[in-house]
């Protein structure tokens, strides 16, 4: 489950890459890490929820692209900040998945199972996690997959 201190859920996560992004991307066998949360108001998010500093050697190297956004939640007016984490060449992933968020969060696409489907075969997870994922996402009654 993810840690967001401003929801009043904790959110499911896929799991197979949780905690082992790095590791993952420098083995060349992830091609984007994207991390999330609302942003408190000293502006610092813990490194156990953005990993700034463990990925920064490598995007200051170029090894890593990173690719970052922050928005108001358009419910909640909670500061939200996404990191993406990007290998050469895969900028595009983190371009199609911070577009693909802000399409949903404005209301042009909808969030629900094609969605997290897209953003999960971006994110490099094969078609058992990603349906584990929104199976999980249905039997707790969160918006992505509610009615699917």
């Amino acid at each position: 489950m993810g840690n967001f201190p401003n929801f009043p859920y904790p959110i499911p996560m896929i799991g197979p890459h949780q905690g082992k992004e790095l590791e993952l991307m420098l083995a060349g066998k992830k091609h984007l890490a994207v991390f999330g949360d609302s942003v408190p108001a000293d502006d610092i998010i813990l490194e156990e929820i953005i990993p700034e500093k463990a990925f920064a050697p490598y995007v200051s190297r170029g090894e890593i692209i990173r690719i970052s956004e922050e928005y108001l939640h358009p419910k909640d007016k909670i500061r939200i900040r996404q990191v993406c984490f990007a290998s050469p060449g895969n900028e595009w992933r983190a371009q199609a998945y911070l577009w693909i968020h802000k399409e949903s969060r404005e209301g042009r696409l909808p969030y629900d199972d094609t969605h997290e489907y897209f953003v999960g075969r971006l994110l490099g997870y094969d078609e058992a996690d990603i349906q584990h994922f929104t199976e999980n996402m249905r039997k707790r009654k969160f918006p992505a997959s509610a009615g699917n």
